[in-house]
């Protein structure tokens, strides 16, 4: 998966977790910037992407997220780019 397509799917569970059809990538946004983020929005948004992209988050990495760029960056890690 290249980093376009990690990023498209992303976005796309963001915008579930946090009911925002107009959420976008912007690496340096603070999740709780969000209107109406939650912990269990942001709970909901962590079990989206492990069962979707089938990877799983440890507490401490779970802890590390303050913007959006960080989710990425521990993604990326668990989903080398694969090239075709």
């Amino acid at each position: 998966m290249n980093d376009d397509e990690l990023r498209e799917k992303l976005i796309d569970a963001m915008r579930e977790a946090f009911q925002q059809p107009t959420i976008g990538y912007v690496a340096d946004q603070n999740l709780r910037d969000f209107f109406g983020f939650d912990s269990v929005q942001f709970v909901n948004l962590i079990l989206m992407l492990e069962e979707r992209l089938g990877v799983s988050f440890g507490e401490a990495e779970i802890d590390s997220i303050y913007v959006v760029g960080d989710i990425f960056r521990l993604l990326r890690a668990k989903l080398p780019e694969q090239t075709t």
